[in-house]
């Protein structure tokens, strides 16, 4: 998901930017006035005025949205402000993914 965060967070900008995730399985979207980090703000109760961009989300295959944006079983974030055991780490996210991945094929 593309969303106008930044100054040069522009629609035009998206084409180029996709090319750094080459996999059939990635969709991109432009959402030019950011409902769906606002959305999920309130989903991770981030706080006001704290838009859920730079957020990394895991779904169960099972997750259905229905009315509104399905909570993740498990998410990393790179924000100001927000819970530092959630802070980024590439490694533990892989290996929160993995644990899911395999889960499923049992």
């Amino acid at each position: 998901m593309w969303v106008p965060i930044l100054r040069p967070d522009v629609e035009s900008s998206v084409p180029q930017a996709t090319t750094r995730l080459l996999d059939e399985r990635v969709s991109h979207f432009w959402d030019g006035r950011g409902d769906l980090v606002k959305a999920y703000a309130r989903v991770l109760q981030l706080g006001q005025g704290q838009p859920a961009w730079d957020v990394y989300l895991v779904f169960d295959r099972q997750v259905v949205w229905k009315d509104g944006p399905p909570a993740p079983i498990y998410w990393m974030h790179q924000l100001r402000g927000q819970p530092p055991e959630q802070m980024l780490d590439g490694d533990k996210l892989a290996m929160e993914i993995n644990k899911l991945l395999q889960a499923t094929k049992q």
